[in-house]
């Protein structure tokens, strides 16, 4: 059996970290397997849908390396991969004509006001809140009445009593009631749009998808679709596995609202596609985040290692390992994405002799254009108290003559803590911040060379009030 997966997001939005986590799943599992990773889009919420959704969906798994082997672009055997391409082509109106011939259907046409009022009435009286089945068996002289009065109907599947049961690769052997899950669903809508569970079932089917990889908040919709499943596909099932819920930091669920989680932003801020998706491998596991790549990635997941308890995603594992990643980063490398990020005019030599000084100070990219300035542009005046300022101005009479190198700070601290009598932070953090107007940086031995005679010596006359 070749294991087939599927991610299906619904193009309403970015795709931020959570979408993200379930979408590597497959693609390590896939690839583990040496299976297919298909992207489908769930295009059935037309009102919430955005413009370029796809497109941005699609170009963020291809920068994380996650670029899936089926999709709208890739193509493939089993396509479309848009839920309405596939309802136009009569895939969802077959399999709702099969479950009407095995009479598992029917047209209900309850209202919106009258489902209210059953929900009030059933939690009123201690009950789960659902729909309790009222028209699974009316007439056709019923209908027909609903009909005249200008009712448009559901179509619901019939959620038989009994045991609904299934085997997860995470959670073990999950067990439901049926009486329990709040009544028949709807599986098509009265616009005769299908709902995500039935055509997801019927994609899946179709695609010859074998393992159903996705969060926990599924789990319920899991119990719901096997029984259609069991219906469609000779009693078949695939195999299911349920991540725990990642919230955000303070515990609060994801929402594409939090566009600070979003691959977009992450990827704007400087964070490498290596250290998200390593941490993200990571996550809910019981071993620690280790930068790999995705094949490094595949061979080392397992669906043993992962817990049932939710997992906070936590941005500063990730600024570590992307703090490893860039550390180890040539300037080949980087050069486009540096310069990218900086207006710069001068040779090759000099650029790659700033990477490779303020590398070792970098968490994301992006800080690199704050690097460039520290180095090459004006900065404020340093906030001295008197006598680290008059400490400055005899540090600038003592400045040594340029071109500067390697051994030029040493030379020009040593004469100072002669003269002075400072040593330790006395002597070294006046200097740093009148250089380059904050605490903590680069080695300034390897600073004082980029930044220069002139500028540093302006900068040191600024800092002494002068």
């Amino acid at each position: 059996m070749t294991v087939r997966v599927r991610f299906a997001p619904s193009p309403t939005g970015k795709l931020h970290v959570g979408n993200v986590r379930t979408a590597l799943a497959n693609v390590l599992f896939a690839r583990k397997e040496k299976g297919q990773f298909v992207l489908r889009f769930e295009d059935t919420d037309i009102e919430r849908q955005v413009h370029d959704a796809e497109q941005n969906m699609m170009a963020a798994l291809d920068w994380l390396g996650m670029a899936p082997d089926e999709s709208i672009t890739h193509g493939g055997e089993y396509g479309p991969y848009r839920t309405r391409e596939r309802a136009a082509n009569g895939d969802y109106t077959k399999a709702l004509d099969t479950l009407f011939d095995m009479g598992l259907v029917y047209e209900c046409f309850v209202s919106k006001e009258e489902l209210d009022m059953i929900r009030r009435m059933r939690t009123s009286r201690g009950l789960p809140p659902g729909y309790d089945n009222r028209h699974r068996d009316l007439t056709d002289a019923e209908r027909e009445a609903f009909r005249a009065e200008g009712r448009e109907p559901v179509i619901r599947f019939k959620l038989l009593d009994g045991e609904i049961l299934f085997e997860d690769l995470v959670r073990g052997t999950v067990r439901y009631e049926a009486q329990h899950l709040g009544g028949d669903p709807v599986i098509v809508r009265s616009n005769g749009i299908p709902t995500f569970a039935f055509a997801a079932a019927v994609d899946d089917i179709n695609q010859k998808v074998t393992h159903i990889i996705r969060g926990e908040d599924h789990v319920t919709n899991t119990a719901i679709q096997v029984r259609i499943f069991e219906a469609l596909n000779d009693g078949k099932c695939p195999k299911f596995a349920h991540l725990p819920m990642m919230l955000d930091h303070d515990g609060g669920k994801l929402s594409k609202r939090l566009d600070s989680l979003s691959i977009t932003q992450l990827q704007e801020n400087g964070y490498m596609p290596e250290a998200i998706v390593s941490y993200l491998a990571a996550i809910g596991t019981s071993t620690d985040p280790q930068i790999g790549t995705i094949d490094e990635l595949a061979e080392r997941f397992d669906f043993s290692k992962i817990g049932r308890a939710p997992v906070r995603f936590d941005l500063d594992q990730v600024d570590r390992l992307n703090a490893q990643l860039i550390h180890k980063m040539e300037w080949p490398e980087v050069k486009d994405q540096v310069l990218d990020m900086i207006s710069a005019d001068m040779d090759e030599a000099t650029l790659e002799s700033f990477w490779q000084t303020v590398r070792p100070n970098l968490q994301r990219l992006e800080e690199v254009s704050e690097q460039f300035k520290l180095c090459f542009a004006d900065i404020a005046p340093a906030n001295l108290n008197d006598e680290d300022a008059a400490y400055i101005a005899q540090a600038e009479q003592t400045l040594p003559q340029g071109p500067y190198n390697g051994d030029t700070w040493s030379q020009w601290v040593g004469e100072l803590k002669e003269k002075t009598g400072r040593k330790g932070k006395a002597l070294f953090m006046p200097l740093r911040l009148a250089l380059t107007g904050v605490e903590h940086g680069p080695e300034l031995a390897d600073l004082l060379p980029l930044i220069g005679e002139d500028r540093a010596r302006n900068r040191l006359h600024k800092a002494a009030g002068k």
